[in-house]
């Protein structure tokens, strides 16, 4: 049987339709792929905007970037959005309420059509339109109190936010310098270790042509394994340190990065002038907010006891019914409380109570601002003499250790002098670097204990 040329080329039109619909979903995706793929300009440009971005971290770097990954701040913030919010809606007493209302009125009406009162409330369909201002003219005081109970509370909010960014700071400055304490610890063990593996080829040259004993080249080498746990454990802590400060700063940081600046060239004043600022310190002014709020809130506890005095007014705009030609009305109310049962009393009793326990808060944080401050410019002081004698204790040790080399270098001094020389030039320089970066930790604290720092560059 011969097969229809016309039933042929129909055959070869759809093998054709069909193969070119598989290319086209087999280029598509590839397409999308080309038309998403960055070009070179761009991905020029991606590079060179990563090459710019800062290498080194300041200590203010590291504030400023802890300021902004703090749940602690943020929370705190809000607490004085909240207080703002307390602030407005404390307002709405004092100034009264301004509504709009309309009405429409429907009913099965199917009684009396006569006129007057009751023909009004017989009709199925009344509609009204009318401001309606209720005004409190006295509330025995409560809405003067509640006004500058919010007042206060706000500005107490905002104190406690400062603080919480200052007690921040102290907490970036112990990060910081912490990771640049142990990254120096590092590289002071690693000098030493390099120091030991000198001198232990020394021995063992010496060794070999008889002038070191065995046992001397065994003390260099326990020596140097020491230093090498030393080693280990000062990387430890500085793996530990940096992930505190990433902890803070909320970003990936090397201690290469961390930029250490001098400290503030102004002159610290006597611990009396410290003392007497004391009280303008952001927590205790806090403290001092809370007193206030807490007396308002005996003054709002009071009013219950007072009569009370408002006024309601209506200013109808459309009305039906016999009242259609009455545009406005005034109502004055005078409320007098003669018993609550002794629920007065009990408020009373509990505010009074809670405002003696807010002096006795702030009494507190007054004097706990005196200890800090106290404590914190002991330990500066304390810090500045260590440093200064400490830095000619390495002098010292600098020059023990050069001259025990040159005594042993002429058999006037064993290797174990030399050795113990090496290990005590390292513990001092382990000390002096220790006291360095507490130095400049106890001058950022005695600043944050002061209450007020100006922020490092």
């Amino acid at each position: 049987m011969t097969s229809n040329p016309h039933m042929k080329a129909v055959k070869s039109l759809v093998i054709f339709f069909l193969f070119g619909l598989f290319f086209f979903n087999l280029t598509t995706p590839a397409c999308h792929a080309l038309a998403k793929k960055p070009s070179q300009k761009q991905t020029r440009t991606s590079e060179a905007n990563i090459v710019q971005e800062p290498t080194l971290f300041t200590l203010s770097d590291c504030y400023q970037l802890a300021l902004k990954r703090s749940e602690t701040i943020a929370i705190s913030k809000e607490t004085v959005e909240e207080a703002e919010a307390e602030f407005f809606k404390s307002t709405a007493e004092l100034f009264g309420d301004v509504d709009f209302l309309i009405t429409d009125f429907r009913q099965d009406s199917r009684g009396s059509r006569e006129g007057g009162a009751t023909g009004t409330s017989s009709v199925p369909h009344r509609r009204e339109r009318k401001f309606v201002i209720t005004q409190p003219l006295f509330q025995g005081f409560r809405s003067i109190a509640a006004l500058g109970a919010a007042g206060s509370l706000k500005k107490q909010r905002k104190q406690e936010w400062v603080r919480a960014k200052q007690l921040l700071f102290r907490d970036v400055v112990l990060s910081f310098f912490s990771v640049l304490e142990r990254t120096k610890d590092v590289e002071i063990a690693d000098g030493i270790h390099q120091a030991l593996e000198g001198r232990i080829k020394e021995l063992e040259a010496r060794e070999r042509i008889g002038r070191s004993r065995a046992s001397e080249l065994a003390t260099a080498i326990s020596r140097m394994k020491l230093i090498e746990s030393d080693l280990a454990r000062s990387r430890g802590a500085l793996a530990i340190a940096l992930h505190t400060l990433e902890f803070l700063i909320g970003t990936s940081v090397r201690h290469e990065q961390l930029k250490d600046n001098d400290l503030p060239s102004d002159t610290i004043s006597d611990l009396e002038t410290y003392l007497d600022l004391s009280e303008e310190r952001p927590d205790v002014e806090a403290s001092r907010q809370a007193t206030k709020t807490a007396w308002n809130g005996v003054i709002e506890a009071q009013s219950d006891l007072w009569p009370e005095i408002s006024l309601e007014s209506n200013r109808f705009i459309k009305r039906e019914g016999f009242q259609k030609d009455i545009d406005w009305d005034l109502l004055l109310k005078f409320n007098l409380p003669l018993s609550r049962g002794g629920e007065t009393v009990g408020n009373i009793k509990q505010a009074v109570s809670s405002w003696k326990k807010a002096k006795l808060n702030h009494s507190l944080a007054r004097r706990g601002a005196e200890l800090d401050i106290k404590d914190a410019y002991q330990n500066w002081k304390t810090s500045a003499e260590e440093l200064k004698a400490i830095q000619a204790a390495v002098d010292a040790s600098e020059k023990n250790f050069d001259l025990q080399k040159e005594e042993y270098a002429r058999n006037l001094v064993s290797n174990l002098d030399v050795l113990v020389a090496l290990e005590e030039l390292y513990n001092t320089r382990r000390e002096a670097n220790r006291i360095y970066y507490g130095t400049k930790q106890s001058y950022w604290d005695l600043q944050v204990a002061r209450g007020y720092f100006d922020e490092p560059r």
